[in-house]
């Protein structure tokens, strides 16, 4: 099979998702051709290469540009839509463009299916388990807990209430600093690094904490573009990469199957006495670590990227 991938174009943390998928296409037998941007020369290489597939990941913007050459082409589509469900409204104009819906929201299957979509697919972004992997703990970047992404409200009104507890915490990740009382920001067991940090990096920093914390965004933030309400219940990416580590995470979401092993927790009070119980019993975090892992490595890596899509691809021409 000839995989044409088309990079995303976003920024941060896409790019490294645009090598991983072409890091993991090199350990397979599948032929991949990754490009950018719709020039002669690139499209000149695409019809050399003859594609049997392409691949894009699409979040809150239309790759019109694209989507309609290939349909032109004849070459088939399949649209990973990697911000959902929180631009479902983008997803929503885009999807039926498509040959083969990927979705890293098991809660928009049904509502694809709505549409009349027949070939969609839950398919979380997986994990790079060469660069999440367990690892001994740096004594300097130990903290209790942790927290890393964006502040989120329900972000910013979960560390208000890890502040309050006897226990030390490290909150990384751009504009901290704005969203939280100073206060809180002052206080000796609050860390802050207001930046954002390269995922080697993130993984020192999973591997050196007791807890981290992983409540996810919500589907009612202010600035989604989200009409239909469709609520998400499948774990971030974050999650995968955090249980690759191996190391103890709690967050605010009770995930579909199969990851049963993932402890949640239920408003602030729940999060308080889950957070004092899983710190005073570290083999209980380490088992329950382990069995995240079990249930996301090796099934959820790049590695395991080009048999998926060729899995959906016999399943799309049956």
């Amino acid at each position: 099979m000839n995989v044409l991938y088309i990079r995303s174009g976003y920024k941060g943390i896409y790019t490294y998702f645009d090598r991983w998928i072409e890091e993991g296409f090199l350990q397979s037998s599948v032929r991949f051709f990754s490009v950018s941007d719709l020039q002669e020369d690139t499209i000149s290489s695409i019809r050399e290469f003859k594609p049997d597939i392409s691949l894009m990941m699409a979040g809150d913007r239309i790759p019109s540009e694209w989507l309609q050459w290939l349909r032109t082409e004849q070459i088939p589509v399949y649209l990973w839509l990697t911000e959902d469900p929180f631009y479902f409204d983008v997803s929503a104009k885009i999807a039926p463009l498509a040959d083969a819906v990927l979705t890293i929201e098991q809660n928009a299957l049904d509502a694809y299916r709505q549409m009349g979509l027949q070939h969609v697919y839950y398919v979380p972004i997986p994990v790079n388990q060469r660069i999440f992997t367990k690892q001994a703990p740096d004594a300097s970047l130990h903290t209790n807990l942790l927290l890393v992404g964006y502040p989120y409200p329900n972000r910013v009104e979960l560390v208000k209430a890890a502040a309050k507890l006897p226990y030390t915490l490290r909150i990384i990740g751009k504009g901290w600093r704005r969203h939280l009382p100073k206060t809180i920001a002052r206080q000796k067991n609050v860390l802050i690094m207001d930046e954002w940090i390269e995922p080697e990096h993130a993984a020192l920093y999973y591997n050196s904490a007791d807890v981290v914390l992983n409540p996810h965004r919500s589907y009612r933030f202010a600035l989604n573009q989200n009409g239909r309400g469709i609520q998400n219940i499948s774990l971030n990416t974050r999650s995968f990469d955090i249980a690759a580590c191996q190391t103890f995470q709690l967050t605010d979401l009770s995930p579909a199957p199969p990851f049963s092993s993932f402890v949640s927790y239920s408003g602030l009070a729940d999060f308080a006495d889950k957070i004092h119980f899983y710190m005073t019993n570290p083999t209980e975090r380490e088992r329950i670590a382990a069995l995240n892992y079990q249930e996301t490595v090796p099934a959820y890596t790049y590695d395991q990227l080009p048999a998926v899509l060729t899995a959906i691809r016999s399943d799309t021409f049956s």
